[in-house]
């Protein structure tokens, strides 16, 4: 099988190319405006591109012949869609248009979506359910919600991936988030354990047990497995939605306390105002996927924090 997957020298992308490489043919298609040279798999052919770039795309589904895509390529950080979102609505929106063009002209007909739980919003049924009404409340959830659209209305066979909060490294530790990311709270936090500098909590005067988010973390291996499980489903079945998380919610002191334990460091924290666009609680309904694709995650809270954790100080990431 040969596949495109876009964004794969980001985070999450990296983690799903390595494990696809030895088994299929991958092409790669980043800017790396986020991505990391760092992380682009050797194995894999790499194409330094935009998908707002439609000659690029013509001409890799003219070559390769794709059977499948998977599509992470996005911009995907909350604060800065409330600043930015032409720029939100351009990438992921017109981005993912211009994708699916491109496999109607050549004739690839999967496609496998990284969505997000930002297509959700601020909901009063928790766990959120797969049907629940979509209300994002913040410019990269809707633009996730409109790519979302465009996906179910070209007819192609699909599964759109929901995913909840990535966190964790590879395995192997070769693929994990390089990037200094404050919106990843894992990430942070374990930056703080390494190098002594306070990490940040955004707000504390959310409605919830200790005043500070509740979400669901899922490790990026997880996420891996649910693509590959995806390919094995969209051989036989036409197209479905998936919520991918834990089914189990985090506060942010929860996972600054686990951290703390599991390192056997203590830190202490700023906390700021509460952010633009942040729910207080996300927490996912998993039985669909667990049903469907007979997909459940194999790694907790504990392995996300000492993987990401040995991940950091491996490549020396401070």
């Amino acid at each position: 099988m040969v596949i495109l997957i876009t964004g794969g020298a980001g985070y999450i992308g990296s983690v799903i190319v390595e494990s696809f490489v030895d088994t299929h043919k991958v092409v790669v298609l980043d800017n790396l405006s986020t991505g990391k040279e760092q992380l682009i798999n050797p194995k894999a052919t790499f194409i330094k591109g935009s998908i707002l770039n439609k000659k690029i795309l013509d001409k890799l589904f003219a070559q390769y012949k794709f059977d499948l895509v998977i599509h992470l390529a996005a911009k995907a950080v909350v604060p800065e869609s409330v600043l930015k979102p032409k720029l939100y609505m351009n990438v992921n929106v017109n981005g993912t248009n211009n994708i699916l063009k491109s496999m109607y002209k050549y004739r690839c007909n999967k496609i496998i979506f990284a969505s997000s739980a930002a297509v959700y919003g601020k909901q009063k049924q928790i766990p959120i359910t797969e049907t629940a009404l979509k209300r994002p409340c913040n410019p990269y959830g809707t633009s996730k919600l409109k790519a979302e659209q465009l996906i179910i209305n070209s007819h192609f066979k699909y599964c759109i991936l929901r995913f909840f909060n990535a966190a964790g490294a590879s395995k192997s530790l070769k693929y994990g988030m390089m990037k200094d990311h404050p919106t990843l709270l894992i990430t942070a936090v374990n930056k703080t354990l390494i190098n002594g500098k306070p990490p940040i909590i955004f707000g504390n005067k959310y409605k919830t047990k200790d005043g500070t988010c509740v979400r669901d973390y899922v490790h990026v291996e997880d996420l891996m497995l649910a693509c590959k499980l995806c390919i094995k489903y969209l051989q036989t079945h036409s197209s479905g939605i998936f919520n991918l998380g834990s089914g189990k919610g985090d506060s942010v002191l929860e996972v600054v306390k686990l951290a703390c334990e599991i390192n056997k460091k203590a830190l202490i924290y700023d906390v700021k105002p509460n952010r633009l666009g942040d729910p207080s609680t996300l927490l996912a309904s998993i039985v669909l996927a667990n049903t469907i694709l007979k997909w459940r995650p194999k790694y907790g809270l504990k392995d996300m924090i000492k993987t990401d954790y040995q991940f950091r100080l491996k490549n020396h990431l401070k």
